[in-house]
C-alpha cells in the first residue's frame, strides 16, 4: 500500500519494522492534535475565562466519536466500548477491582504473555490465587494444554491474542468455548493484533478486550479501546465512581439554584462501558486518537490484514531461505505479520540487532526489536501494511551477509 506511505515520513529515513514495539507518527494524528492546541489558543481570547472548547475532553464530540469509531473496529456495540490508555490500567481495573478474586480461585495464562499482566498476578497471588501458566511448545500455546488448564475454580483466562515474542496466535473462539464452559471469563490482550487483522469480539466471544493506541494501531500513545461484553455491564460495579459518568435523571445540576453536591449527584452510574472509565483522557491525544481511526476506516481493516499477513508469509519465506529458525508458527491461521527469528547464536543476533540500529554512512536503519520470553529469543520483525517486500529483502540479505561472514571467521 505504497500510496499511504506518506503518511509515515520517518520511512524516508527508516526501514521500520517495529509496530509491535510502537508505531512511528503518522501526519493523520500529528495534524488532528495540532488542530486541538489551536481550538485551545482559540478560546483563550482575553475577555473570556480561560476555558477552551477542548478543556473537558469527555464534553467533546470527539470522545463519543472515539467510542463509535473504536466499536466499528472491533465488531462491537458503541455502548460495550470506553477509551482507556494501557492494558496495564484496564488489567488492573479488571484483576483488582472488577473480580472478586480469592484463595482457591485460579488463573490460566501463558508464559509468553506481557510481564504487565503477570506483575499484577503475582499480587494476586499472595492472596492465594492460584497461577496456571502454561508452556509454550516451540513459540505455539496448545489447545490440548489450555483445556487441561480450565477447570471449575479458573476465574478468567487470559489471552495475549498475538503473543509479542513469538507471534503465535490463538484460536480465540475456541479458548471463549472452553473457558465459558467452565464459568471462567476471558480476558483478551488484544494490543498485538488490533489494527494488524480484523477481530471481531462478539464472533470470538471474549468477556473483556483491552488495547492501547499507539501499537498495531498507529495511533498516538495515551488511548485505547476497553471493551466488556454487553451483558457483563450491570453485573460489575467499579469501587471507584466518577461523577462524570452518574446517571443523572435530570442532567448535570451545577446551574440548579438549590444545587446540592450530595441530593443531586446521588444517582447510579451509567449503564454502559462508559462507567468503568477512569478519566484518564487528554483532548489533544483524544483528536489524534479519532484522526487515526478515521485513517484506519478509509485504509479498511480487512486490506491492512491481507497486506499484513502476505508481508508475514514473505518475510519467513525469505528467512527460512537463508537458514534462520522462525519460531512463528507455519500455519496461516495462527499469525499474522509478527516474525520471531534466530540465526541460531544469542552473539549474532545481538550482533545483527546493533547492525541494524546503527549500518555504515549511507544505509537506512532498519528498526526491529531484540526480545526474549519463555525460552524464544532472537529477531522480531513486524511487518505492517505500509511495508513493502523490497524493505523485507534488505532485512534478509543484510543478515545473510552477517551470517556468511560469521562463518568466514569461525
Amino acid at each position: 500500500m505504497d500510496k499511504h506511505r506518506d503518511e509515515y515520513p520517518m520511512l524516508n529515513h527508516w526501514v521500520f519494522f517495529n509496530a509491535a514495539d510502537q508505531m512511528v507518527a503518522g501526519r493523520y494524528w500529528l495534524n488532528a492534535m495540532r488542530e486541538s492546541l489551536n481550538l485551545y489558543e482559540a478560546g483563550r481570547a482575553e475577555d473570556d475565562p480561560p476555558f477552551g472548547p477542548v478543556t473537558h475532553p469527555f464534553l467533546t464530540t470527539v470522545f463519543n466519536e472515539v467510542n463509535s469509531r473504536a466499536a466499528k473496529l472491533i465488531h462491537a456495540k458503541e455502548n460495550e466500548v470506553t477509551n482507556m490508555y494501557r492494558v496495564m490500567t484496564a488489567s488492573n481495573l479488571i484483576l483488582n477491582d472488577l473480580m472478586d478474586l480469592k484463595k482457591g480461585d485460579n488463573v490460566v495464562f501463558s508464559d509468553l504473555d506481557y510481564p504487565s499482566i503477570p506483575f499484577i498476578l503475582l499480587n494476586l497471588q499472595k492472596k492465594g490465587v492460584e497461577l496456571r501458566r502454561i508452556g509454550n511448545v516451540k513459540g505455539e500455546i496448545l489447545m490440548g494444554d489450555m483445556e487441561k488448564a480450565i477447570d471449575e475454580h479458573t476465574k478468567v483466562v487470559i489471552l495475549n491474542r498475538t503473543t509479542p515474542w513469538a507471534g503465535f496466535t490463538y484460536d480465540v473462539r475456541a479458548v471463549s468455548q472452553i473457558a465459558h464452559e467452565h464459568g471462567a471469563l476471558v480476558l483478551d490482550d488484544a494490543i498485538q493484533a488490533v489494527g494488524a487483522i480484523d477481530v471481531d469480539v462478539h464472533k470470538d466471544d471474549v468477556d473483556f478486550l483491552i488495547t492501547g493506541s499507539y501499537k498495531w494501531q498507529g495511533g498516538p500513545e495515551g488511548s485505547g479501546i476497553f471493551y466488556i461484553r454487553e451483558d457483563l455491564i450491570d453485573q460489575f460495579e467499579p469501587s471507584f465512581r466518577n461523577y462524570i459518568w452518574a446517571d443523572l435523571p435530570d442532567g448535570i445540576p451545577f446551574g440548579f439554584p438549590d444545587h446540592d453536591n450530595l441530593k443531586h449527584w446521588d444517582s447510579p452510574l451509567v449503564r454502559n462501558a462508559n462507567k468503568f472509565n477512569l478519566g484518564e483522557s487528554v483532548s489533544p491525544v483524544l483528536f489524534g486518537w479519532n484522526a487515526t481511526l478515521k485513517f484506519y476506516e478509509k485504509v479498511g481493516i480487512k486490506n491492512i490484514e491481507s497486506e499484513v499477513r502476505s508481508l508475514g508469509d514473505y518475510a519467513i519465506d525469505r528467512l527460512k531461505e537463508i537458514g534462520c529458525r522462525v519460531y512463528t508458527p507455519e500455519d496461516r491461521e495462527k499469525r499474522h505479520g509478527l516474525v520471531k527469528y534466530t540465526t541460531g547464536d544469542p552473539s549474532l543476533d545481538l550482533k545483527t540487532f546493533n547492525r541494524f540500529n546503527n549500518p555504515p554512512a549511507g544505509e537506512k536503519p532498519v528498526k526491529v526489536s531484540l526480545r526474549a520470553l519463555g525460552g524464544i529469543d532472537g529477531i522480531r520483525v513486524s511487518c505492517h501494511f505500509f511495508n513493502t517486500k523490497d524493505e523485507i529483502d534488505t532485512l534478509v540479505e543484510t543478515q545473510e551477509r552477517l551470517m556468511h561472514q560469521e562463518h568466514v571467521l569461525a
